[in-house]
């Protein structure tokens, strides 16, 4: 703010203040300086006061110890949103709940209207943001759920990149054809697609002109080994109501000999005749033998399904492994009742489970012709076994040829058979759903933007973000969903003062 009286500098004022402390009861000083100085007696005298209690407060004795530094919290307009923000997707607060948070932590008043309108500017400038990776995205499908409304999810596997995160009002053919032509509008290629066995997703695929999706191994696995679970339960029931039998006929018998119980409590409510005991043991034995063969085809299933042998380290080919789930398929149904569910299940998805292996066999075709079969197989077998060898890379395994021999690593460890990073966006997704009773269009286009710059803690991607394993510049998320400066610039509010200025650097929190 510039001086009121501007024709007298702060030098002079300066020299001013400490004539008025260090002359002060001099007769005609202040009269003197006021008519050169062309201004009036209180001026100075002011001048004189403000001055003097300056000196006192820098000259006075402080607090012993090194000066704290300035921790006062500056919260302005920007600060007041990227407070919203944070407890939006960090917390997942409800609107209301963040209202409270404000109140409470920051003593910033803010209505209901006024933090639902951060909120929905934000995410229309997330809706801006739409990432377009110079790779094809490895990408992995799924239709979430939230209050009985579809959500579509397309993730790249390779670097956890949400490519699409929208709420629509079905799952069918042409709603998953058109967000893939959106994807593609958009510039985003997809190179391979994993998903599980939707009808509408597969169909959309096929509309939009990608290649079959590979079905992932874990819903099939989850779903064979429900029907093992649903077998094995029977086979407890049914071996429960024949040991039940038995005991009964017993102490029938014993009964009939000495006429009376042979100990106390109550009866056992079962038959007793031998032809009744008979058959419940039969049953027994029959679910038995249906629930372990069950239960061990779904292990061999489970076993198939690996691109690598453990113990040979042969890398598996789509035809013998067809052949293989076929074979398993056709004993299940030998074993009769439930079992047949999963026969039909098998031999469903029998073709889309094996498609990744046609993907890896054209990826190792180039190595394996150089190389030969039996260096393949021994460094498929390294690379399985690499944790208890103590292997960091291929070319400790195969120094010969480094160069193949890290090829052939990177083949097998780029093939997945899963769908655990669409799937882990919807554990994510779990708490946002329960707080607002569903997913909001809002809610999703924020929690694409802030997963797409999260930093991974843990695993193979930790210390980075999608975007920066896709190859894209990944600034701080709020720095993307805030203004540079407000619409509405206000003074800026300041929690603490401090008693005296602090003499280190000020750390200014938002």
């Amino acid at each position: 703010m510039p001086f009121q009286l501007e024709h007298i500098t702060l030098a002079e004022r300066v020299v001013l203040g400490c004539s008025c402390v260090m002359l002060a009861g001099e007769y005609g000083l202040i009269t003197g300086l006021a008519q050169e100085y062309g201004t009036s007696r209180q001026f100075l005298y002011d001048l004189r006061d403000r001055t003097l209690a300056s000196l006192e407060q820098a000259l006075g004795p402080g607090r012993p110890g090194r000066p704290a530094v300035d921790q006062r919290l500056v919260v302005d307009a920007r600060a007041v949103e990227r407070a919203v923000l944070v407890l939006h997707q960090v917390v997942h607060g409800s609107v209301r709940g963040i209202q409270e948070c404000l109140a409470e932590i920051l003593e910033v008043d803010r209505s209901v209207g006024a933090i639902q309108g951060i909120l929905s500017a934000a995410a229309e400038r997330a809706r801006a943001l739409a990432p377009v990776p110079s790779q094809p995205l490895v990408a992995v499908a799924d239709e979430l759920f939230a209050a009985g409304q579809p959500v579509l999810a397309v993730v790249d596997h390779a670097s956890g990149l949400v490519a699409a995160l929208e709420s629509v009002t079905g799952r069918d053919e042409t709603t998953w054809g058109c967000t893939y032509l959106d994807l593609a509008a958009r510039g985003v290629a997809i190179g391979s697609l994993t998903a599980d066995g939707a009808l509408g997703l597969a169909a959309g695929a096929q509309a939009a002109g990608l290649p079959a999706p590979r079905l992932d191994h874990w819903h099939t696995l989850r779903d064979l080994g429900r029907v093992a679970h649903v077998l094995e339960a029977s086979a407890y029931r049914l071996l429960t109501a024949a040991d039940r039998s038995q005991r009964a006929a017993a102490a029938a018998q014993y009964w009939a000999e000495h006429g009376r119980r042979p100990r106390r409590g109550r009866p056992l409510q079962a038959p007793t005749d031998p032809a009744s005991v008979a058959a419940a043991t039969r049953a027994a034995d029959e679910a038995i033998v249906r629930a372990d063969g069950v239960a061990y085809l779904v292990g061999a299933v489970s076993q198939m399904l690996r691109p690598v042998e453990a113990t040979t380290g042969r890398v598996r080919r789509a035809a013998e492994v067809a052949g293989d789930l076929a074979a398993a398929a056709s004993l299940l149904r030998e074993v009769g009742g439930r079992a047949s569910e999963a026969a039909a299940l098998l031999e469903a998805r029998a073709a889309g489970l094996v498609g990744y292996l046609d993907d890896l066999e054209r990826t190792l075709a180039a190595p394996r012709a150089t190389l030969g079969d039996a260096a393949v197989t021994f460094l498929a077998w390294a690379w399985h076994q690499r944790r208890d060898l103590g292997l960091r890379d291929a070319a400790e395994a195969w120094p010969l040829a480094p160069a193949l021999a890290q090829q052939v690593w990177a083949a097998l460890a780029a093939t997945f058979r899963g769908s655990g990073m669409v799937e882990n966006l919807n554990s994510v997704l779990a708490f946002a759903r329960a707080t607002h009773r569903g997913l909001p269009p809002t809610v999703l286009a924020l929690a694409a933007v802030y997963r797409n710059h999260h930093v991974f803690r843990r695993g193979q991607r930790a210390g980075h973000s999608p975007l920066e394993l896709a190859g894209l510049p990944s600034p701080h998320w709020l720095d993307r969903l805030t203004p540079a400066h407000s619409p509405n610039p206000q003074p800026p509010a300041v929690l603490e003062f401090p008693s005296r200025p602090a003499k280190t650097v000020n750390r200014f929190a938002a």
